[in-house]
């Protein structure tokens, strides 16, 4: 559908209150429109919603829309329901009341967009005979990272997405997200059905980000090295710990120093974390302390710090979460405190994850030949995070341009050999010293 600039111009200033796009947004849009199968990677705040929301507002069906979290979809159906948009949501948190109205809404066509979750998707069949109801424009995955097992946040659901869309037509996908190796791209590819699709990577690189990683000899010296940091950083941030136990420890003696900052793990109960949440979004608190269950579909733009206490497992994890910061395009600062010995968290999660996935693997009757088959799998992606732990590692360790590190690993393209960002730790502060040889498969950097 050709559409002149002019006029997705004109809609994003009269309903986005938008003067020009981004970049990368108007390449997907405009494949979107063309009822071309698309994926887009693009980094967190630039503006992925967008992507979907100006060509289902020039088409004339429904745009569905398939997100992992709900407090993400519902931030996203009360952002479309103030710009005078009609979208129904479908999730378990709904009232029976709210939810008839939703599938009333769906099954009479009155909405322009409907929002659910790839588990909704995947085992409602009223939902979906409701949804073929409707002239359906496209499909948009977001977060599609989570469709792969190589993803930072896989979400076995969406492996069941395929069959569903092949029952709607098959109308035109559009993949989201913001990370994607090669791998990664190839699975989101083959796993819902793509057919060639336009690529649109915008590369991850962000310039307001500001990458440091703080070398701490204890425990002891990490702590005091946190309290200096929040003493320094201005606005409010993120402190990710690796643990329940370690959010509850950091939480404990940042308050006793006179520290507003608030908790956010499962552990919590609901109104507990809503709560904290609020605090943190009206900037009330100077952090919030939590495990990687916070960030995906918090809208705070002003987030001018991300704070990792511990080594996250990926290079994937790290980037999806320090990229929280900043959105607002300012500076903010993305440290992480490392500690060689805090390796062997992240490799007790990989023991514990890989050691449940077997057992329920043998609880599944197979005949020998699919469980071998099924346990070569397993070990497969065992490796697999082994490799990105060990990746993490590298990044903590290295003394180059922390961002030609990541751009390397997430393989943007072009060449970064010489690439410096001129503005992380290694590049304002080169290290004196150079790696040392290999120890035990890990080099370290001698002090």
């Amino acid at each position: 559908m050709a559409i002149p600039t002019r006029d997705l111009e004109k809609t994003l200033r009269r309903v986005f209150r938008v003067s020009s796009f981004r970049p990368g947004q108007e390449d997907v849009v405009r494949s979107v429109l063309s009822r071309r199968d698309t994926v887009a990677i693009m980094p967190t705040g630039s503006g992925k919603s967008l992507c979907y929301q100006l060509p289902g507002l020039h088409l004339h069906g429904t745009t569905v829309v398939i997100s992992p979290l709900i407090s993400l979809m519902k931030d996203q159906t009360d952002k479309l329901s103030e710009l005078g948009l009609d979208a129904s949501q479908l999730n378990s948190a709904l009232t029976p009341r709210e939810e008839t109205a939703s599938l009333d809404a769906i099954r009479s066509r009155d909405s322009e967009f409907v929002l659910t979750t790839p588990e909704r998707l995947a085992s409602d069949p009223d939902f979906v005979s409701a949804l073929r109801r409707n002239p359906i424009d496209f499909i948009v995955v977001d977060e599609a990272h989570c469709v792969s097992q190589w993803g930072n946040d896989f979400r076995p659901a969406y492996l069941a997405l395929k069959p569903v869309i092949d029952r709607l037509g098959h109308p035109p996908i559009v993949a989201l997200t913001a990370t994607a190796t090669g791998s990664v791209v190839d699975d989101i590819v083959k796993a819902l059905g793509l057919r060639s699709p336009h690529i649109v990577n915008t590369g991850i690189f962000r310039s307001n980000l500001k990458l440091e990683v703080l070398r701490t000899a204890s425990e002891d010296d990490k702590r005091l090295r946190l309290v200096e940091l929040l003493r320094d950083l201005d606005g409010t941030g993120i402190v990710y710990a690796a643990t329940i136990t370690q959010v509850d420890t950091i939480c404990t003696e940042l308050n006793a120093v006179d520290f507003e900052v608030a908790p956010y793990t499962g552990r919590l109960g609901r109104r507990e974390r809503q709560d904290n949440q609020e605090r943190f979004m009206s900037g009330d608190v100077k952090a919030i302390v939590a495990t990687n269950a916070f960030g995906m579909g918090i809208d705070k733009a002003d987030i001018r710090f991300v704070i990792h206490y511990a080594i996250p497992g990926s290079p994937e994890s790290y980037y999806q979460e320090a990229g929280r910061a900043g959105r607002d395009g300012s500076e903010a600062r993305c440290i992480l405190l490392f500690r060689l010995e805090d390796r062997r968290i992240q490799r007790y999660f990989i023991a514990g994850r890989h050691r449940g996935a077997r057992t329920r693997l043998s609880r599944k009757g197979l005949s020998a030949a699919q469980l071998d088959a099924k346990l070569r799998e397993e070990e497969a992606r065992r490796q697999g995070d082994e490799d990105k732990l060990e990746r993490m590692m590298l990044y903590a360790q290295s003394p180059e341009c922390r961002w030609k590190f990541l751009l390397q690993h997430f393989g943007d393209g072009g060449d970064f050999t010489e690439f410096a960002c001129g503005a992380c730790d290694n590049c304002l502060h080169p290290p004196e010293s150079q790696i040392a040889p290999p120890r035990n498969g890990l080099p370290s950097v001698n002090a």
